[in-house]
């Protein structure tokens, strides 16, 4: 099922080489367009001053740095809708969408009539300790029909985030993706932050220089087959 490629299996992937640069390709063979990307949502005009928000020639849309970065700094925070494992199934599986809700239809309407996507490719999976910690953030969300026996047959043990809504993220949406190791940042993440909420947040792995494109490495699940991975 195609949207079963999410972010949800990042590994935290470390460069032991402070002096490894982006490939040829990033930096010579498609350089980031000089064509202005227009801010007209809050995931773009969160963008802060020192990040530009380019076109990436076969990627779309990508984040570039106009300042440096030194290795171990705070890159960013990955922000979105935070859902259940049951409900991202519901919304985004064609073989659950016999068990959607009043609720994911009007959530999908809404996405739909807002100008965004619903595609599940901007999820990430953060584990949760216990069944107690999941049933906190499932309160509030309906359930589907055959959800109380998808749950019991294998127990959920992750949350997601969720940040394909340009009106409910931030621009580390637009991050690419870039195997070892050619990414600059690596995603960390914690189940419970301070508000009670999950965190997700990239750290700069190596030094990064001006005009070089932020990427991080999906990870193995991301992918489907015949799909080409740099």
């Amino acid at each position: 099922e195609a949207v079963a490629a999410t972010l949800s299996a990042m590994p935290s992937a470390q460069s032991d080489d402070d002096d490894i640069t982006s490939p040829s390709y990033a930096n010579e063979a498609s350089p980031a367009s000089s064509e202005e990307v227009p801010a007209d949502t809050p995931a773009r005009r969160s963008l802060p001053p020192h990040l530009s928000l380019s076109p990436i020639p076969g990627k779309g849309l990508g984040v570039v740095a106009r300042a440096p970065i030194a290795d171990g700094e705070l890159v960013g925070y990955y922000q979105g809708e935070v859902m259940t494992e049951e409900v991202k199934d519901r919304r985004y599986l064609p073989s659950r969408a016999s068990a959607l809700t009043s609720q994911d239809e009007e959530w999908m309407r809404s996405r739909l009539d807002r100008g965004q996507t619903v595609t599940g490719c901007y999820l990430y999976g953060i584990s949760l300790p216990d069944d107690d910690m999941y049933d906190r953030f499932n309160r509030g969300s309906k359930r589907g029909t055959d959800d109380d026996a998808a749950a019991a047959a294998k127990p959920p043990n992750r949350i997601y985030v969720d940040a394909e809504d340009e009106y409910e993220s931030l621009w580390s949406r637009f991050i690419n993706h870039a195997s070892p190791p050619y990414n600059n940042v690596n995603p960390k993440s914690v189940h419970e932050s301070y508000d009670g909420q999950p965190r997700v947040w990239f750290m700069a792995n190596r030094d990064i220089e001006v005009g070089e494109e932020i990427c991080f490495d999906y990870g193995e699940d991301y992918w489907l087959e015949g799909d080409e991975v740099y």
